[in-house]
């Protein structure tokens, strides 16, 4: 009998979906894992902060001061508002919903901006709120309003009433400071006076058209000297750049590309200076050039999965402590999005997900506060709300108000915070998260031309770990021969005796892969230098 060789147990970084499970060397499964230093590791928990939103929010703004996080969230039928201080307790919600010159629409979707007012010489923060009912169609023409209100404050927003007639600000806004920049039907772009976002007719405003369709996104980038404020648009079929020149024109435009194409208005994410998004059938990213993003792991795996009717409600956020960039998206007959696409920047790999509690609607990495916002899709059908009876429609607890506390039979929708703990937690409610990983195969005739099962003797475990782990032995005897699973075996979280020093098993496979899986209250992981030792089995290749 031949002497047991030890071997390391270790894929490349990443979660291969595309092509056959054998041919490559990237990890095979997995559900909320990430990869840190090419290995992997739990992602970490959330808990609610928030159940009292009146809607789904689908677009998220924030702003930090004084150590007071400013959220305003829109969702199908209102704008609301509420503080996160820096121990992640929110303030009641305020109803923002504008009351005049407002069209409510079951597919309204909101952008939001922030630039800043100049009233007798005081700077003056303004919140800048676009709508229009975009939820079905990128390219949607109908609709497009703009409203404005102080951002701090909690009254309804007003109409923003200077936009130039016959403008449609169906696709969006954007503050490219000192100016605030509108967009809509057929490629047209409006811009304010410098330090008035709301004045879109004074010496120093304008509008122009610039493509040929409508622009769904703005976003500022660096101009360098001369150039600044600079920012992109993307419209359904071009990525324009927008910058200042000064004199009689102001803005210069320019098409860095009339052959691209995106997703939805909200896939678009800015890491580090370099602006990453989604097309049609491909992943895009802009960093002076537009480059497509190589992605030979998942990506025949979200395109041919993905919701198509539902592209309106893919959305970004990112993740800058792991170098990753999120796209949520509704995969299959979901109508939420359910399931998330990782890019990890830093490890320059891809992986995915299943997101919790039936999805999430909307997210932002707010810089300052430090960890990610998501909303949920999922109503509480009966919430128990306590108004505050001067302002109405507020909801939550805050010292010195009046208060009725009544129940309500509009659903109430959670607003979540992620990389916060190791479980998931709603209100009283703990429940563990389920996180694993599979191998790719190990094969002796692929990787040591023996034609010869891989027979496992033993393993020794290597892992920081919080809580019991189990581990699988999985494999086949050809590619199309059926799946053999072995037994589960615990991995202790201290080995208290010998025997729970390493993992016993006797099993052989040609084509054998490990599952590793956290799934207990606490549970949490890093994967180190595992060792298995193994020998030549038998050779038969038919199971």
């Amino acid at each position: 009998m031949p002497e047991p060789t030890p071997i390391q147990i270790k894929s490349l970084p990443g979660i291969k979906r595309d092509g056959t499970r054998l041919e490559g060397d990237v990890y095979v499964d997995g559900q909320w894992v990430r990869f840190q230093r090419g290995l992997p590791r739990k992602i970490a928990g959330y808990r609610s902060i928030n159940r009292f939103l009146s809607g789904v929010p689908r677009s998220i703004h924030e702003y930090t001061k004084d150590n007071l996080t400013y959220i305003h969230l829109g969702s199908a039928h209102a704008v609301e508002r509420l503080y996160i201080d820096d121990s992640f307790n929110t303030s009641i919600i305020y109803n923002r919903t504008p009351t005049v010159g407002y069209t409510d629409d079951d597919e309204n979707v909101w952008q939001f901006a922030v630039d800043t007012q100049l009233v007798g010489g005081v700077p003056t923060p303004l919140l800048i709120a676009q709508v229009a009912p975009n939820g079905t169609c990128v390219c949607n023409n109908d609709g497009g309003e703009v409203f404005y209100g102080g951002l701090f404050d909690t009254t309804v927003l007003t109409p923003l009433t200077t936009i130039p007639t016959g403008f449609n600000a169906s696709g969006g806004v954007v503050a490219l400071h000192p100016y605030t920049v509108v967009f809509g039907n057929d490629g047209y772009v409006a811009w304010s006076i410098p330090g008035d976002p709301t004045d879109f007719t004074g010496t120093g405003s304008g509008s122009l058209n610039v493509t040929d369709q409508k622009i769904v996104r703005g976003m500022a980038m660096r101009g360098g000297p001369g150039n600044s404020p600079s920012g992109l648009l993307w419209s359904a079929n071009a990525l324009i750049r927008m910058s200042f020149v000064g004199g009689d024109p102001i803005f210069d435009f320019d098409t860095i590309s009339a052959q691209t194409s995106i997703l939805g208005s909200n896939t678009v994410i800015e890491y580090d200076g370099v602006f990453y998004w989604i097309g049609v059938d491909r992943f895009l990213m802009f960093n002076g050039v537009v480059r497509e993003v190589e992605n030979n792991l998942n990506q025949n795996w979200f395109f041919d999965g993905l919701n198509y009717d539902q592209r309106q409600k893919v959305f970004a956020f990112k993740v800058p402590r792991f170098g990753e960039i999120w796209w949520c998206y509704p995969r299959g007959d979901n109508t939420e999005p359910s399931h998330a696409v990782i890019y990890n920047v830093r490890e320059n790999t891809w992986y995915d997900t299943e997101l919790p509690n039936s999805g999430r609607g909307a997210g932002i990495f707010p810089t300052v506060f430090r960890k990610p916002l998501l909303t949920g899709v999922v109503g509480n059908p009966n919430p128990v709300i306590t108004r505050i009876t001067e302002a109405g429609d507020t909801r939550i607890t805050e010292a010195g108000d009046t208060r009725i506390t009544e129940s309500s039979s509009v659903p109430a929708y959670r607003l979540w915070l992620h990389e916060e703990g190791l479980d998931g937690v709603d209100g009283q409610s703990l429940q563990p998260i389920q996180s694993y990983f599979e191998t790719a195969d190990i094969s002796l005739p692929v990787q040591s031309q023996i034609n010869r099962s891989t027979h496992v003797l033993h393993m020794e475990p290597d892992f920081v770990q919080s809580g019991p782990m189990t581990v699988q032995l999985k494999g086949r005897a050809n590619a199309r021969s059926p799946e053999v699973n072995g037994q589960i075996k615990t991995i202790t979280e201290t080995a208290e005796t010998s025997e729970q020093q390493i993992i016993y098993f006797d099993d052989q496979r040609r084509e054998l892969r490990f599952r590793f899986e956290s799934n207990c209250i606490g549970g949490d992981y890093q994967m180190g230098l595992i060792l298995a030792h193994v020998q030549p089995g038998d050779g038969t290749i038919i199971g």
